[in-house]
């Protein structure tokens, strides 16, 4: 990351600074309009804003300012992702008419057995949000945490492959992840990204929606219940399966010595052998999440500032498990845009 003076500002001004009155949008570049208010947070870094016409430009240039955070995330999405194009194993592409070489990607990893009709909801919000930017999906399903390192790095190949060009053409990139499926993935891909290219993927900025956890019992039970199909059999023998599943994992790391996958998820999420920690982060969890316990995601975040990363929490109250949206979208979309745009160019 480019080195760059910080200052640090008090709840009140940092609320006020980005996207809340025309008056600081036009400092960005933007147009004449409110467009969102980024969440206050104690003594949150605020790096310096651009002090040229040209580095205005490159900030914001590629967000859709006159977007309200409202009307961002639809309800219901007609025909989802049916703009999508299938490029791999649960990897998906949209590029859009105005897409060049410069724009932002949006690689966004979905969490465990989520509907297209939910993911909808999130690339939508990010067409309208960037809509110049291309979009890379990838999708995971339950049996898909169970992969061998060789699989990952096949099944990831078309969605890396998509990345590098971006990155090879000057483009940027903005990671987001969802929950400890879609985290697993990110980490997975980033592994992979190190062994091909010999580098940490360059990022501008990482978020991280509802995670990342480690796996207690009963929280895993809750998230695997959750992608199960419907229907009578699994409403009746569902749970119990999945304790029984549950219970052949615990028994396997003890005979053979091995970690719960999700704790080592969580640990290589903040290697900095693994991630730049000159990439900010936006860590997006609510207290009302039954599926990964909000502590645990404190935990973590507090663990990555300490190690250098720059680390905005944002917590929501009442939101269920990737649901923080429909509590305050205008909360949401605000804080992923606050460090889009905060975000300097990360080392290539």
């Amino acid at each position: 990351m480019t080195d760059q003076s910080a200052s640090y500002l008090g709840p009140a001004k940092c609320q006020a600074f980005l996207f809340t009155s025309s008056n600081n949008l036009e400092k960005f570049g933007a147009p004449r309009s409110v467009a969102f208010k980024v969440p206050a947070a104690r003594h949150r870094r605020i790096l310096s804003k651009p002090t040229s016409k040209s580095q205005r430009a490159t900030s914001t240039s590629n967000i859709n300012n006159n977007t309200m955070a409202t009307a961002v995330s639809p309800s219901v999405v007609t025909k989802p992702l049916s703009d999508f194009q299938e490029i791999g194993y649960n990897t998906y592409i949209y590029t859009p008419t105005s897409y060049t070489p410069k724009s932002p990607l949006i690689l966004f990893f979905s969490w465990n057995a989520a509907a297209a009709k939910h993911i909808a909801k999130y690339t939508v919000a990010y067409q309208r949000l960037f809509p110049s930017a291309r979009i890379v999906l990838v999708r995971c399903f339950t049996a898909d945490t169970f992969r061998t390192v060789s699989a990952y790095r096949k099944q990831h190949g078309p969605a890396r492959e998509a990345v590098h060009e971006h990155i090879k053409s000057g483009g940027e990139v903005l990671v987001h992840s969802s929950s400890n499926g879609g985290g697993n993935q990110v980490v997975e891909f980033v592994k992979g990204w190190r062994e091909k290219y010999g580098e940490l993927l360059p990022m501008r900025a990482q978020v991280l929606d509802s995670g990342p956890g480690e796996g207690a019992w009963m929280k895993s039970h809750a998230a695997i219940s959750h992608s199960l199909p419907k229907g009578l059999f699994w409403s009746v023998f569902g749970s119990g399966i999945v304790h029984a599943l549950l219970a052949c994992m615990f028994l396997y790391n003890t005979l053979t010595g091995s970690e719960n996958m999700m704790v080592v998820m969580c640990r290589q999420l903040n290697d900095p052998e693994i991630f730049d920690r000159s990439v900010p982060r936006v860590y997006l969890y609510s207290k009302a999440d039954a599926m990964v316990d909000w502590k645990e995601v404190e935990v973590h975040a507090d663990e990555a500032a300490a190690k250098g990363w720059n680390v905005q929490k944002i917590k929501f109250e009442k939101s269920p498990h990737v649901g923080h949206i429909m509590e305050d979208p205008e909360k949401y979309w605000g804080a992923i845009i606050g460090v889009y745009s905060e975000a300097s160019t990360s080392v290539r």
